[in-house]
């Protein structure tokens, strides 16, 4: 590799182009990680094999320099019946830290004739990659790569497809999308042109269609394959790599094969993944030839096989991929299948795509056993030790879950809830001991994650349940409504799973109650004692309550020995409430909601509405909230709910049945109109910015009023009401602060009992700054075009002016947006010579959001001014 200190992009412009440079077809980048900092870069370039032009060497830039590098070749493939020759360069670059990276090319020239990019003898052929080297997204060992060529042939008016079947060989997520060729500094080449309305490309398999090319001769296209990596949650986007590729089309009367479609597929790690892919051609005269291609054919262990038949139609090709732990990852592997037939001179091809994943097997032979107020879990160790986690999931009672095809980890419909995160292969034993209730079933399921972050199917549900060695509320209920006469009637269930040996009676219960929902701590009553667990006193009539205000909540204690000084306090129940109901009012209806805690499981409420002193069902919900509706604005409504619920041990009577207090409330007017929809017409050269909105009367309200409207200078400022405007027709306003436009909106509309809807997006205006550079200028001192300067803009605060010649030297510079730069050197008034110069401009706009940095890059020619200047 030798150095070659040239500013890029800077090469001389306008020289007479000889078609002995006129080479290049198709080519990329690709860049792996050697370690550190440092990193492997390879240029693969496809070249026309009958033109003198060859380059031994190539000029690179690495994106952290303006300067270029020289890169000598290291690989030559040649293929004369296609006029190929495939080069590589090969080398090495250090980065200094952390940032992004474009890494590019440009290289004179394209070859000529091409039909989709003028004049392409006269083009520059570029191509980049992104690097990006981040702490957030880690380490990028390697971009996309490709395994089929970019060189590829099309028949005239016969569809077109092709796959360049890319790799991630980290396993990041792929997606292609199409690009514009560039040519000189790296630019989109003026004028160029996709192939047609019908070209499209997958975003997420790559194939690429073109139905169909309507003209023979050679066709240039791009596309881009960027790199994705989940994040804490967050895709995001670690580098990419531009593919420049040719077709050529030919005259030719075929029609293309046509390959059996291949479902998406998960595969177990461990197992054999084994099908047959058929393809054959329309014209029963012709041989079909079938390959697969793809990152499981690359992997170091064990990778997948295709038996490729003997050329025939139809043909079937055998897949065989007995895979592996270490194949575990979130993203597929996609296979691309290729069938080609065998027209001459155009060999047309059918691509298909499979994408395959492989997933971690199901932790094996779990277990719950109770122990205590707690449950122990324990599972096999993976039987794949790359596993570095496990997750734990619970719900009450079974859901019998059974995963669907590639249906991995523990999905949110089925209930689970993530309790726990073991780390590391060998952790395979858990003990919950959070929130566990008697008398309910717990159940389980344990879940296997990889370093990516890949989750492995589900291990069957198993459950357990806590042994009932306390007593168990079963019925917390308002038997009457009153602020200091109210009543709730309290019954529990005894602890029938107690060791009586160990804990001897006799026995007692002692019942707590507290106020709202949670805490009971206050004893209101003792039972008499009993010689025998089976107490008869299981329930408790609690008077003298206020029952109108809040709700209770109790708690049941379980006392041995109860004859002696020292009892023995076998423990308690959980806490169980009243249910507590309110309403909210609103136009013509009540919105009922209640609150409660339980520890059984409440699967519905029955409301009921008090209809000439008799109580009427008006609904069920299975939420916690129903909302009644057709009811008249100031009448009064009154209401109670009826919860139905169970324990999961079935042993424990149900349904549960409890009652709440009775409420009233009385529907009123409060829902505001809907927010107008608004527009704006941001006019910066009156300036004025007019606000237009539709009148919400003419669809969702009826008794809209008029409007408030509100104005920020900035984006994140604080609104302030600047106009009202009466009258629901009038849906138009007017406004400029001051000279500027820049600014947001909001237009609330108002009821005729003061509603007023809620703010929504904003609509902003903003001053509309321009600044463009001429190409060329005269500075002779005819009083015409002598001055290098920006044609008429607006909204500049400030630029950064530099000008190179063809050396890379800087030849002038300034901050001054009207520039007026007479084509002499620096701030001297030596002249330069006529010629090409490349500037870098980076403006300053001042926007709406802030100062916005904009960069301008490209060239001016000086003529007929300087021809004898002096040389810089």
């Amino acid at each position: 590799m030798r150095p070659l200190r040239t500013l890029l992009l800077l090469v001389t412009l306008g020289v007479a182009l000889s078609a002995s440079a006129t080479h290049n077809r198709a080519g990329e980048i690709i860049v792996c990680h050697l370690g550190g900092l440092e990193y492997r870069i390879t240029v693969i370039t496809h070249t026309k094999l009958s033109a003198p032009a060859d380059r031994p060497e190539l000029e690179i830039n690495y994106g952290d320099s303006p300067i270029q590098d020289t890169i000598l070749r290291t690989d030559i493939d040649d293929f004369p019946d296609q006029d190929l020759r495939r080069s590589e360069y090969v080398t090495t670059h250090t980065y200094t830290g952390y940032g992004e990276f474009v890494i590019m090319i440009d290289d004179m020239n394209r070859n000529g004739g091409v039909i989709n990019v003028p004049n392409s003898i006269a083009q520059s052929f570029s191509v980049r990659t992104l690097l990006r080297i981040s702490p957030v997204t880690g380490r990028n060992n390697c971009s996309a790569q490709f395994l089929n060529s970019p060189i590829q042939d099309a028949c005239l008016n016969q569809p077109w497809v092709h796959n360049p079947a890319a790799f991630d060989p980290d396993g990041d997520s792929l997606s292609f999308e199409p690009a514009i060729c560039l040519g000189r500094f790296g630019l989109p080449i003026p004028g160029y042109s996709y192939p047609g309305p019908s070209y499209s490309i997958d975003p997420i398999t790559g194939t690429i269609s073109w139905n169909a090319p309507p003209l023979v001769g050679e066709y240039n296209i791009a596309f881009i394959v960027r790199e994705w990596r989940l994040v804490n949650g967050v895709w995001r986007e670690v580098g990419y790599v531009m593919r420049d590729m040719q077709i050529t089309v030919r005259p030719c009367n075929n029609q293309p094969p046509v390959i059996q479609a291949r479902a998406d597929t998960c595969v177990v790690a461990g197992t054999l993944l084994n099908f047959t892919v058929q393809a054959s051609d329309p014209n029963a005269t012709q041989a079909v030839t079938l390959e697969a291609l793809g990152q499981p054919f690359e992997l170091a262990t064990s990778p997948a096989t295709f038996l490729e038949p003997t050329a025939g139609n139809p043909v079937n090709g055998i897949f065989n991929w007995n895979t592996q732990c270490a194949h575990v990852r979130s993203q597929p592997y996609m296979v691309v299948f290729n069938a080609t037939d065998n027209w001459q001179p155009v060999q047309l091809q059918a691509y298909g795509t499979m994408m395959i994943k492989v997933v971690g097997p199901a932790p094996q032979n779990p277990m719950a056993t109770p122990v205590g107020n707690t449950i122990a879990l324990q599972w096999d160790q993976s039987i794949c030790s790359n596993a570095v986690r496990y997750l734990i999931y619970r719900r009450s009672g079974p859901y019998g879950f059974t995963p669907d095809h590639c249906e991995l980890g523990v999905p949110a419909y089925t209930g689970y809830t993530l309790i726990g995160t073991n780390e590391g292969l060998g952790n395979t034993s858990y003990t919950d001991d959070a929130d566990l209730v008697i008398g309910n079933s717990y159940c389980y399921m344990v879940v296997a994650v990889f370093p990516d972050g890949a989750q492995s199917y589900a291990s069957v549900e198993f459950c357990a349940m806590l042994d009932r060695q306390v007593p168990v509320i079963t019925k917390v209920s308002v038997g009457t409504t009153d602020v200091s006469a109210g009543i709730d009637t309290v019954r529990w269930s005894n602890a029938y799973d107690l060791d009586t040996i160990a804990r001897p009676g006799p026995y007692r219960f002692n019942l707590y109650r507290g106020t709202g929902l949670t805490t009971a701590t206050e004893l209101i009553w003792t039972s008499s004692v009993h010689p025998f667990l089976a107490h008869p006193d299981t329930g408790f009539i609690d008077t003298g309550l206020d029952t109108e205000a809040q709700p209770h909540v109790y708690r049941v204690e379980l006392i041995g020995r109860a004859d002696q000084a020292t009892p023995d306090v076998i423990g308690s129940s959980s806490p169980a409430s009243s249910v507590f109901i309110a309403t909210t009012p609103d136009d013509e209806q009540l919105t009922i909601a209640w609150s409660l805690n339980t520890p059984w499981t409440n699967s519905s409420y029955e409301v009921f509405r008090d209809v000439g002193g008799s109580w009427v069902s008006v609904g069920t919900s299975t939420t916690t909230s129903f909302v009644d509706t057709g009811l008249v604005n100031g009448q009064e409504y009154c209401y109670l709910v009826i919860s139905t619920g169970a324990y999961s041990d079935p042993s424990i009577g149900s349904p549960l049945l409890n009652w709440s207090q009775e409420v009233c409330g009385i529907p009123v007017d409060r829902t505001p109109p809907c927010a107008p929809s608004v527009s704006i017409e941001n006019d910066c050269e009156k300036p004025l910015n007019t606000l237009t909105w539709n009148n919400p009367n003419d669809g969702c309200a009826d008794d809209t009023h008029g409007y408030r409207i509100y104005f920020t200078d900035s984006i994140g400022g604080v609104f302030q009401l600047i106009a009202v405007v009466d009258g629901a027709e009038n849906t138009m306003y007017q406004h400029v602060d001051g000279s500027s436009v820049a600014g947001c909106y909001q237009v609330t509309a108002v009821d005729t009992v003061g509603n007023e809807s809620a703010f929504v997006a904003a609509v902003c205006g903003d001053n509309c700054p321009g600044y463009t550079l001429p190409n060329v200028f005269t500075p002779n001192g005819d009083g015409h075009n002598d001055r290098f300067g920006p044609f008429p803009y607006r909204g500049v605060e400030r630029i950064d002016l530099q000008v190179f010649n063809r050396w890379g030297k800087v030849v002038f510079r300034t901050e001054d947006p009207d520039i007026e730069w007479k084509g002499t050197y620096l701030d001297s008034d030596s002249p330069l010579p006529d010629g090409v110069y490349y500037y870098l401009c980076q403006v300053t706009y001042i926007r709406l959001a802030g100062k916005e940095l904009v960069e301008l890059k490209g060239y001016v020619h000086i003529q007929g001014g300087n021809a004898q200047g002096n040389v810089h």
